[in-house]
């Protein structure tokens, strides 16, 4: 089918250029309940997403250029989908820009070769792991389990003369504890994102999640609290890196898209941070070529090859992060795709920043700070007063404050830790947060 859309794109005078992307997934799903397995699925589906480029006019007669997106299935009507295509990009009217050039693709570390040998056989182990261990915290049962694994082959074709090809693997896990002592319980949902299985890190990640479950039965009410605040894994790659599937803030402000209309307060060569840093310099790259991150990709949906960029130096914007058509508009290298967030190890153990008093988030409900400033308040589902070595767990109440600012006011941890999107200090400690009881 490939080949009768490449026919079809070309015999069409109206699309001024083309890209293909052909993608087939096989994936294996197990879903359990309590100690049984409920069902198990092998699902393979099969897509091809069609981006076609038009010349067009405004009502003036001024000459530009329109995007339409279309995705068929296989035996699918292909020119009455590109008639629609078509119709959709003259509708359009964006400034003129091309699709991408050929460029040399890297080879990037993207699919699990242990998942690959038997997808179903280790999907069945993560689950059997998670239930070991389970099993050793007497407080906390496993009333309900996901795990999802596929593979995905993505082919991609363009009238400038891109063919590449990528195979990749994703694994997702969640699941559920109920925790109780007596008449009391709690609930608690987890999940995990990964290319790799071996990158889970099942056994800390289920022990610390059932941990924080058998902590929530004995959690008192938030205290009110402006001082040092320690945030570690998972929760604080969230911070800095976002949600695994959404973007972040340093995503947001450092797009050529929002620095073209004008959105972006940041500017190459000047300091991110609204005030003077009292903390570490920040460094950071836009790292699509890290391995096993779950953004990265030796190409992406145009077909710009992967990049790790260098985003932040010394607290100030080394570059924007530009797809080809905003690449065009403010004449520069596009990068494409933005990727993980890769920042480089503190200089203090984390047992040095655990010194003294503090408070330690936990988990959040949400981190949700403001895309463009970078102010949250962001509910807390569970904290820790630490106070000479005594830890207090907590639930409930606010953090308040600006990102940027706590950036800017902080220590970071000297071990390292890979969460999926984020590569960089396993810990940080924010000197001066707000916890609103």
């Amino acid at each position: 089918m490939l080949g009768k859309i490449q026919k079809a794109l070309s015999d069409n005078q109206a699309i001024k250029t083309w890209t293909i992307r052909h993608e087939t997934i096989h994936g294996f799903q197990q879903y359990e309940l309590k100690t049984s397995t409920e069902s198990q699925r092998e699902v393979t589906s099969e897509l091809f997403t069609v981006d076609v480029l038009c010349d067009s006019e405004n009502n003036e007669g001024k000459p530009g250029s329109g995007l339409g997106t279309v995705s068929l299935l296989p035996g699918a009507d292909i020119n009455s989908a590109l008639e629609k295509a078509v119709l959709t990009a003259q509708l359009v009217h964006n400034e003129p820009y091309d699709f991408a050039e050929p460029a040399p693709i890297p080879d990037i570390e993207l699919a699990d070769h242990d998942y690959l040998e038997d997808p179903a056989g280790k999907i069945r182990g993560v689950l059997n792991t998670l239930k070991e261990i389970t099993g050793s915290f007497p407080h906390v049962r496993l009333t309900a389990a996901e795990c999802f694994g596929q593979e995905k082959t993505t082919h991609l074709v363009s009238s400038k003369g891109i063919d590449a090809t990528q195979k990749d693997t994703q694994v997702y896990l969640q699941w559920v504890y109920i925790g109780g002592i007596g008449d009391s319980e709690v609930e608690t949902f987890a999940e995990v994102y990964r290319r790799r299985i071996s990158d889970l890190d099942l056994k800390e990640e289920a022990a610390l999640r059932a941990q924080y479950t058998s902590d929530l039965l004995e959690a008192q009410g938030p205290p009110s609290y402006t001082g040092p605040i320690y945030v570690q894994g998972p929760t604080l790659a969230v911070m800095v890196a976002g949600e695994m599937l959404a973007g972040s803030l340093f995503q947001t402000l450092s797009s050529a898209a929002l620095k073209y209309s004008g959105e972006t307060p940041w500017d190459i060569g000047k300091s991110i941070f609204r005030g003077d840093v009292k903390g570490d310099d920040l460094q950071m790259w836009a790292n699509r070529q890290l391995p096993y991150g779950i953004p990265s990709s030796s190409f992406d949906n145009e077909g710009i090859p992967a990049q790790r960029i260098a985003l932040i130096q010394d607290n100030k914007l080394a570059a924007f992060i530009a797809d080809q058509r905003f690449a065009d508009y403010l004449d520069r290298k596009p990068s494409g795709d933005f990727g993980s967030i890769e920042i480089p190890a503190g200089s203090i153990p984390q047992s040095e920043l655990q010194a003294g008093s503090y408070i330690e988030i936990a988990e959040y409900s949400w981190f949700n700070p403001s895309p463009v400033t970078g102010d949250f308040a962001c509910e807390i589902r569970l904290g820790y007063i630490v106070e000479d070595g005594k830890r207090k767990p907590f639930k409930g109440g606010m953090l308040v404050g600006n990102l940027l600012d706590a950036l800017a006011d902080m220590r970071w941890s000297k071990e390292t830790g890979f969460y999926g999107n984020y590569l960089g200090p396993k810990a940080a400690l924010f000197n001066n947060l707000k916890v609103v009881g």
